[in-house]
């Protein structure tokens, strides 16, 4: 009996120790890659970098962090290419993502957030053709994760972007895009934490060019 018991005490005390090994091992993975992300200064190295979520995404299918970046990377990788057809096959990709992480919690604001993200990505191809459809989408899932979290900066600043670029004349342009910007940076200001890849963080710099370009 003492050495059933020593042997399963054995098996919880393991228990214990793995998983936040595992937690901790795919937090710092993800740390890497995105740090990779935000100073790759060529096409290659943002691939290399998007190749690394999409193992880390493999490894743990089943954790909503790992699935989220690789739909993220292969969203930001999108806007960045200059060519429509590689856009698209990249969105293909974010959108596997978006399914999967939707699948495991699509009640989190930031499964609301990026869904929107993606869609916002997708309407960047073609302008003139996929507004209707990608901004419906976008707008749908922002007003979604406000009634969520209502202080998710990056709500507002993915708000303010289609309307800084709408043209004065339809009821856009910076005087009416700033203060969605002006209520990110507050936000973002206001999380007061060290950044972490598990509390997804991105969106500050793109907020912050956008700011200036107001100012402009």
């Amino acid at each position: 009996m003492k050495k059933i018991t020593s042997a399963a005490l054995g098996v919880m005390l393991f228990s214990l120790f793995a998983v936040p090994t595992k937690a901790q091992n795919m937090e710092s993975a993800l740390n890497a890659a995105y740090k990779d992300l935000q100073s790759a200064t060529s096409a290659p190295a943002m691939q290399e970098a998007g190749n690394k979520f999409g193992l880390m995404a493999s490894k743990w299918p089943k954790e909503w962090v790992a699935n989220y970046y690789a739909a993220y990377v292969n969203a930001y990788m999108a806007i960045k290419e200059p060519d429509v057809k590689r856009k698209d096959q990249l969105l293909d990709q974010a959108d596997h993502y978006v399914n999967i992480l939707n699948a495991i919690d699509a009640s989190r604001d930031e499964s609301l957030v990026l869904t929107a993200y993606v869609a916002f990505s997708r309407f960047l191809v073609d302008p003139a053709n996929r507004w209707k459809k990608y901004l419906d989408i976008m707008n749908t899932n922002l007003e979604k994760a406000k009634k969520v979290n209502p202080d998710n900066p990056r709500i507002y600043y993915l708000q303010g972007i289609p309307i800084f670029n709408k043209p004065v004349l339809y009821g856009g342009g910076k005087k009416k895009a700033r203060p969605y910007f002006e209520k990110a940076e507050l936000l973002f200001e206001k999380k007061g934490m060290a950044p972490s890849v598990l509390h997804p963080y991105w969106g500050e710099r793109e907020n912050e060019d956008y700011l200036l370009k107001c100012e402009n």
